[in-house]
């Protein structure tokens, strides 16, 4: 669905930051960022372990000489069984096993049991390390000196894989995409969801969403670092039920995202009555990107209402129009990443502070995503859950 959209350079407001305006699609305001690195959930691995240096197995044992009086000689300096591999870069979690125990000297002795070469490491987000070489326990007839450990299982360290721009490799490697697309206006629909890439600003860059049947979805991405937002990659839902008929309206999220670039994470909600207001809940912010406001000063927008507590969050809050519709935006007081919103809770406050709608209208539409106004270098964000619950 293509949006309509008007922002204002702060510059000319009051010489420091962009702002933007939403439509179907989202408002805020632009503003640059320092370029950030990386994909969502992207783990560095770690360094491979190179399976240390092969244990000699300690001294062979000469398998002792018979003594006169019949006493078996202890056979030599008995074998350890080696030492231990250290795996190159250890493997958190990884015990360090026992080379095995010592071969019994003496002609024919027993080779001892099989040392265990080390528990399997979980190594701490990164490809598996070997876990060292094996250990060669000799004493009388030799003993095997242990099983190689293995390096633990690939670690937790993020989604892995993924962060081209183009598809199915917009989607992380370890996650099966039942939908990608890189069109500017790109849509595909999954129950009650809709997910838009929804690249409507000027000046826009390259980008790639893609999603799953579970709702988790992402986007890869690329825009100018020029002010203007350049586009709202989402999720959508349409209630188009009345205000007065909803009993309660929550959803819950959680994100990966990357450090660099200018955007915010954001429910897009929209009420009607024959026109439209734009209700804007910005959970996660950075590179310096401000709202639509109705004051501004040398540090930026200007709230009318500070730490208001409401739908389980504290907001700044701030009143202003895009020039097509009257926008409400609530910035979150801190980052977040992950959270439950009491959508109901803040439309009721709203309508109880604000008074610029009522009741009667219609919840129409509440969307959740990134608003992008730059990130020049390719960059990853995921939606690793979302959900929605009303009554």
């Amino acid at each position: 669905m293509k949006h309509v959209h008007r922002w204002i350079a702060f510059s000319t407001l009051c010489g420091l930051m962009a702002c933007g305006g939403g439509g179907d699609g989202s408002s805020g305001s632009g503003g640059s960022g320092a370029v950030g690195s990386g994909g969502a959930r992207a783990a560095t691995g770690g360094a491979s372990a190179t399976g240390g240096a092969s244990a000699s197995g300690g001294s062979v044992g000469t398998g002792g000489t018979t003594s006169a009086g019949g006493n078996t000689a202890t056979g030599g300096r008995t074998g350890t069984g080696g030492a231990v591999g250290s795996g190159g870069v250890v493997s958190s979690g990884g015990t360090t096993g026992s080379g095995g125990a010592a071969g019994k000297g003496g002609t024919g002795g027993k080779a001892g049991a099989t040392g265990m070469g080390g528990a399997a490491g979980r190594p701490a987000g990164g490809s598996s390390g070997s876990a060292g070489a094996t250990g060669g326990a000799t004493g009388g007839t030799s003993g095997s000196g242990g099983t190689t450990a293995s390096g633990g299982t690939t670690g937790a360290g993020g989604v892995t894989g993924g962060g081209v721009l183009s598809c199915p490799g917009a989607a992380p490697s370890n996650v099966t995409a039942a939908w990608c697309s890189c069109e500017q206006y790109g849509q595909w629909t999954n129950g009650a969801a809709t997910f838009y890439n929804d690249v409507w600003g000027s000046g826009a860059g390259k980008q790639c969403i893609w999603a799953t049947t579970s709702n988790e979805f992402g986007f890869v991405a690329q825009h100018p670092n020029t002010s203007g937002i350049k586009s709202y990659p989402n999720i959508s839902y349409s209630p188009a039920k009345a205000i007065s008929a909803v009993s309660s309206y929550t959803s819950s999220f959680a994100i990966s995202v990357p450090s660099g670039g200018a955007w915010e994470s954001a429910y897009d909600i929209w009420v009607k009555n024959g026109s439209r207001i734009e209700i804007m809940l910005w959970m996660y912010t950075t590179g310096g990107v401000q709202p639509i406001a109705g004051k501004y000063d040398a540090s930026g927008a200007v709230p009318d209402v500070s730490n208001v507590n409401v739908g389980g969050h504290t907001w700044n809050v701030f009143y202003g129009s895009n020039g097509a519709n009257d926008v409400v935006s609530l910035l979150r007081t801190s980052n977040t990443t992950a959270g439950t919103v009491d959508i109901k809770a803040i439309l009721d406050w709203i309508i109880a502070n604000k008074k610029s709608f009522t009741s009667s209208w219609s919840l129409d539409q509440v969307q959740f995503g990134f608003e992008i106004t730059s990130d020049p270098a390719v960059q990853s964000f995921t939606v690793t859950s979302f959900s929605v619950s009303s009554s």
